[in-house]
């Protein structure tokens, strides 16, 4: 990727976090990433939607190698790993003090209902997220109930932590997804078997 086209990229993923895809315009970026004019911005997008689109996939790029990475690795138990995913997230957010939010959940909340292109793309997302904790619940499989239902307990576990990122926005206080994550991890312990040992223990005080 050129310096360029990254450069784009960056001064738009800042200005839709903090004003959101539809306050943001071409005329914007330009200005946010030090365009001497429309023709550079064109060069490498042909629109402000195609903009748009890289802005998500690379955002949910940059959480597959900070976040999403550590589900698939294989020296680690899988319930460990679930938990320290769930720290990774709370990691991210505390970098901004939890105020900037969630690209995905932010860009649902805007354009779901407004824009197609975007709503098939940001399910496309959440259904790739969901897919990497299905795999890991059933990896863990051994160590939980039977009758726990990977489908509806990935999309407990996205959804409370989205649910859990948008509040602490806007509350502007980190505190909140502290607390909603430490719940989190007790209530996936409520699905472990008798007898087994989560290696996380020390996650959940």
């Amino acid at each position: 990727m050129s310096d360029r086209r990254t450069q784009i990229l960056d001064a738009a993923a800042t200005l839709i976090s903090e004003r959101g895809f539809t306050s943001t315009s071409v005329d914007d970026v330009i200005k946010g990433a030090k365009l001497s004019g429309k023709s550079h911005f064109y060069h490498y997008f042909k629109s402000k939607e195609e903009l748009g689109y890289e802005v998500l996939n690379r955002q949910f790029e940059r959480f597959a190698e900070r976040g999403l990475a550590i589900l698939r690795e294989p020296m680690i138990d899988p319930l460990e790993r679930l938990n320290l995913f769930i720290d990774a997230v709370v990691a991210l957010q505390s970098e901004s003090g939890g105020r900037r939010g969630s690209p995905f959940g932010n860009l649902a909340a805007e354009l779901a209902d407004a824009h197609e292109g975007f709503r098939v793309r940001i399910e496309a997302v959440f259904e790739r997220w969901a897919s990497q904790i299905r795999s890991l619940l059933w990896e863990a499989r051994p160590q939980l109930h039977d009758d726990v239902d990977a489908v509806r307990l990935s999309r407990f576990i996205i959804a409370a932590l989205e649910g859990a990122v948008l509040m602490t926005r806007v509350k502007r206080d980190l505190s909140v997804l502290e607390g909603i994550a430490a719940d989190l991890k007790r209530f996936i312990t409520m699905h472990v078997r008798d007898g087994v040992v989560m290696q996380s223990s020390r996650n959940l005080e």
